[in-house]
């Protein structure tokens, strides 16, 4: 009989690159259920709290933390070893009183501690705008979740500040001149500047941005730039 799906382990060795792991500590390691990220952009949450966040050591130790509901993501309660953590999402552990957010580097994601006032907020980039049934605007965000919201007036490439787990708006950040940029993936991952010029993309060339970095003003899809603030970051977004 044919298979119905693909398969539902993973070798360290074949992990994407991106992870901070042991290649030859066992043979295999947990891989992350289908979600809103690709398995080059999410950790399975068991995988970020023994190997990234370090606060277990073992498989057992993993289960009996996620068992007694003692780890919420985004403020919610997960049972799931194999959950996929993606960009800015908040990994916290009330019992600790600690909390972690992900964020982007050169190395791949990396895990920055946060401040309890900070751990229920979230910025989401808006992937996709659509009108539904009845002419409300429903948006979808980056990491899987969707809100509907006739007064954003936003389009996509654009975010905006929650909180979490209620998904109530705080504020919103657009993709434009004068707006502080965060890169997304490549070697300068991590790294904030000022957008200088906002391209609108052409049947054959996408949409581009010109943001100002500390090694100087480049031109990169916009699809790898997330606004994250004005003057400042809404949110902290580096290391």
């Amino acid at each position: 009989m044919a298979k119905k799906s693909g398969s539902k382990s993973l070798k360290r060795l074949s992990a994407p690159r991106s992870w901070d792991i042991g290649r030859k500590s066992s043979r295999f390691i947990i891989k992350p259920s289908p979600g809103p990220y690709s398995i080059q952009n999410a950790y399975p949450l068991g995988v970020a709290l023994r190997d990234l966040l370090q606060l277990v050591q073992n498989r057992r130790e993993i289960d009996n933390v996620l068992s007694h509901s003692e780890i919420l993501v985004d403020g919610v309660p997960r049972h799931d070893a194999s959950f996929p953590v993606g960009l800015f999402n908040v990994i916290a552990i009330p019992k600790e009183d600690l909390a972690f957010r992900l964020i982007p580097s050169a190395d791949g994601l990396a895990a920055r501690r946060v401040a309890k006032d900070q751990a229920n907020l979230k910025l989401c980039r808006i992937k996709s705008k659509s009108k539904i049934d009845g002419g409300h605007i429903q948006y979808g965000f980056h990491d899987g979740r969707s809100m509907l919201n006739d007064g954003l007036a936003l389009s996509p490439g654009d975010a905006v500040l929650m909180k979490v787990p209620e998904q109530s708006v705080v504020s919103s950040v657009k993709l434009t001149k004068g707006t502080l940029g965060l890169i997304l993936s490549g070697e300068r991952a991590g790294q904030l500047g000022m957008i200088s010029n906002v391209k609108k993309g052409t049947v054959s060339r996408e949409k581009m941005v010109t943001i100002s970095l500390p090694g100087g003003e480049t031109e990169l899809p916009a699809r790898l730039i997330f606004p994250v603030g004005v003057d400042a970051p809404a949110i902290e977004v580096q290391e």
